[in-house]
């Protein structure tokens, strides 16, 4: 277990081998949050959240028709309430 200390400007090191073993280039981003134990820090993610308006046809195969996003939230609205039927019986 490495250990750490803050700066007079609240600051602290990561040690290597763990930014080494987490694989976080110099630059990466956190999110801190507080927690009843302590602090937890978060590797922001690399990649904005996106709509499939924005990915579309990106994995598409020729002659696929693709679907937007009020077709997935039927699909996915449909799978649900079978489940919860399927629970039901």
């Amino acid at each position: 277990m490495d250990t750490v200390k803050l700066s007079s400007k609240g600051q602290i090191v990561i040690p290597k081998s763990l930014r080494d073993d987490m694989h976080l280039p110099p630059g990466t981003e956190f999110v801190i949050n507080a927690t009843a134990t302590g602090l937890t820090l978060t590797p922001k993610t690399l990649f904005p959240k996106t709509s499939i308006k924005e990915v579309r046809g990106f994995l598409a195969k020729q002659g696929r028709v693709l679907s937007d996003d009020a077709d997935i939230d039927t699909i996915i609205k449909a799978r649900l309430r079978a489940q919860d039927d399927a629970s039901k019986e």
